[in-house]
């Protein structure tokens, strides 16, 4: 796959590392809430990894593990957003979503995309959503059922580059070091 450096306030296509969203209107910082289960989980906190995968295709897979910020407890997702619409350059909104969240005992629980008022079950933008002062961070948000509850993804995101610019920036941080001895 072949990654693209992007301007500020663009997104494209490719692997990103999701991180809790910090808007603290919902009390702590989160990734994922889920009021079924009364649980709030961290994609941060205590050995938590959580990516989303875009090709720039109709699909996009959010998937690792959360961090049960009650027990501290891992729980695995694997969570595919559906119906994929690129928005410009600044990313994709979304009409569905649907996934499991296992805890550590391997229960399930169903997670399923619900549309919001304008139609999009889950919005992954440069747009610096509820950040303030930032207006071109990536922000995931994404609403789950049943309707009527607070169950919702906030996420913000950074881009993992590819193996090969990382071994080009490796590189090139020896070489100045090297000038510099």
């Amino acid at each position: 796959m072949v990654q693209t450096c992007f301007a500020v306030g663009t997104l494209g296509p490719g692997l990103y590392q999701l991180h809790d969203h910090g808007e603290g209107s919902q009390g702590p910082d989160y990734g994922l809430r889920v009021d079924a289960l009364n649980k709030i989980y961290s994609t941060d906190l205590g050995g938590a990894s959580v990516t989303l995968f875009w090709d720039g295709g109709a699909t996009a897979t959010i998937s690792g593990l959360l961090h049960d910020n009650a027990t501290t407890d891992l729980w695995t997702v694997n969570y595919t957003i559906t119906g994929v619409s690129p928005v410009g350059t600044t990313g994709f909104t979304a009409t569905g979503g649907s996934g499991i969240l296992t805890d550590p005992l391997l229960n399930d629980t169903v997670l399923t995309g619900e549309q919001n008022n304008i139609g999009s079950a889950f919005d992954f933008l440069a747009d610096g959503h509820r950040l303030p002062g930032d207006d071109s961070s990536i922000v995931g948000r994404g609403w789950l059922l049943p309707p009527n509850s607070v169950d919702d993804w906030i996420v913000r995101a950074e881009l993992i580059p590819e193996p090969a610019t990382l071994a080009l920036v490796s590189l090139g941080g020896l070489m100045i070091a090297r000038r510099r001895h």
